[in-house]
């Protein structure tokens, strides 16, 4: 058999190929209707066209015919006609001139007749050709060996893109033949679009990414059918700095069957991909995006859909961003298709609308709790703890406070205006109204009463460790190993 790629002979039975390495196959497919056939066919028996690969077009070289003998001539005449034509073709040897007469400048032939000189300068002029021709020819040959095995590596990338049917092995194929590959760039995807007509061939378009540490990119390329081989060009870089790209399924949690593939929107033709681009060193409740694209292959133009939010993990152990929505308003049709495409990428959560409320009650919380923080706002945190107790307490209720303890002191001590002491407490009244304990054996400050019901006036123990508080509204007492309060009056 032949190998389908360089065309050399291989041993039956073969799998790959003894001359260039690559792999064999029994079957090939047509460019035209894309049907499998055997590899060694001359016509697709799908639809007829003559098939162009190496194994087909390879053919033994017969020798040619010899010339037929002329009709009506007898063997003794033939044998002459041969003699005289080898006689033509290989001069007989020069013999020395004996002859003393300068003048005689013909020789005579062995019956005689005279020879022009003519005839041997000529032979010897075409054997001196001859000889420099070849000349010419070993000197090339050694000059330009290593341009043609350079070439000869290049016509065999280009077999091998134009005889391979997955895209992702033609796009590397061509980007190697063009050395286009020197950026370092992963190969990500590449769509095939089937040609329509002679003015819209065949192409393929892919994608190319690097996620080192320096400056991430992805780069668009586009090829297309060019007689037996490929046109490629550039068409969009784009930058991520800062970012790590990730273009791989299982990652982005998607079937292959929608990401990606070739797409059709108001008559235009699409490539839609999508990939991962975190930030560099993200991990779980980091910041991660996922960004789904629309590359416009007549228009050159990158239209993308950006899903941003914190980072979480599955119970399977992959991550998923979990955002609100899209960066990205979604008024066009590139980016509504967009945004239903993202239904099938299941690296991105998007939060319901209860979630949403939950999450806003919880930072409105969080902040609130963030504002009352500190010693300096303890008496306000205390108003806010316990606003619910104090409606009780009016009511006759006797109800349980919730102080707040605190290292340092919670009151001015330059306005206290009184102060009470036993063996295990302390107990302040400020300027402003508002009375403070200090616990002797925890060393800690808390509020005793923040004067939201009216300014305090005046404070006693009454009993062991009980403070009698007087307000505007009323007396009030407070037990400070318990905390809880009541109405005195």
């Amino acid at each position: 058999m032949k190998c389908q790629h360089c065309g050399h002979e291989v041993p039956a039975g073969s799998a790959f190929c003894n001359h260039c390495g690559n792999r064999l196959a029994s079957e090939i497919t047509c460019s035209y209707c894309h049907e499998l056939m055997p590899a060694s066919s001359v016509f697709c028996p799908h639809c007829g066209k003559a098939v162009d690969n190496a194994m087909s077009i390879a053919r033994q070289e017969q020798p040619a015919p010899s010339a037929p003998a002329p009709v009506g001539t007898t063997y003794n005449e033939q044998r002459a006609a041969q003699r005289r034509a080898n006689a033509w073709q290989q001069p007989k040897p020069v013999e020395p001139d004996l002859d003393d007469d300068d003048d005689d400048d013909d020789d005579d032939d062995d019956n005689g007749a005279p020879r022009s000189n003519f005839n041997r300068n000529l032979i010897i002029g075409i054997i001196m050709v001859a000889l420099a021709i070849g000349l010419l020819s070993m000197l090339k040959h050694c000059n330009s060996r290593e341009n043609d095995r350079d070439q000869a590596l290049a016509d065999s990338a280009a077999v091998i893109a134009d005889s391979s049917q997955e895209p992702m092995a033609i796009l590397s194929a061509e980007l190697s033949r063009n050395q286009m590959t020197d950026d370092g760039a992963n190969m990500g995807c590449a769509v095939r679009f089937a040609g329509t007509d002679p003015d819209n061939p065949e192409h393929i378009v892919g994608v190319t990414y690097k996620d080192d540490t320096s400056r991430p990119f992805i780069k668009i390329y586009k090829l297309t059918r060019d007689g037996g081989g490929w046109k490629t060009e550039l068409g969009q870089t784009k930058y991520y700095d800062g970012r790590i790209i990730n273009m791989d399924n299982s990652s982005l949690i998607a079937d292959a069957m929608y990401v990606p593939r070739a797409v059709t929107i108001d008559g235009k033709e699409y490539l839609y991909f999508a990939f991962l681009n975190h930030l560099k060193g993200a991990g779980e409740g980091g910041n991660g995006r996922v960004t789904l694209c629309l590359y416009d292959l007549e228009g050159k133009r990158i239209t993308p859909l950006t899903y941003d939010g914190k980072i979480r993990s599955r119970t399977d152990g992959r991550q998923y961003v979990y955002c609100r929505g899209p960066l990205e308003n979604t008024g066009t049709n590139e980016r509504i298709f967009l945004s239903q495409e993202a239904a099938n990428i299941g690296a991105i959560r998007v939060a319901t609308q209860d979630e949403i409320d939950a999450e806003e009650e919880a930072k409105a919380k969080e902040e609130e709790e963030k504002a009352l923080a500190g010693e300096e706002n303890a008496e306000a945190k205390w108003n806010h703890d316990n606003a619910e107790n104090m409606d009780k307490l009016k009511e006759g209720e006797e109800v349980r406070m919730k102080p707040t303890q605190y290292d340092k002191p919670i009151i001015n001590m330059k306005e206290i205006k009184e102060k009470l002491e036993n063996d295990r407490y302390l107990v302040f009244l400020d300027t402003k109204g508002s009375v403070v304990g200090f616990n002797k054996s925890s060393r800690k400050y808390f509020t005793i009463y923040g004067g939201k019901n009216g300014a305090a006036s005046n404070i006693s123990f009454s009993g062991d460790n009980n403070v009698l508080i007087k307000t505007g509204n009323g007396s009030i007492t407070y037990d400070l190993v318990h905390d809880k309060a009541k109405n005195a009056d």
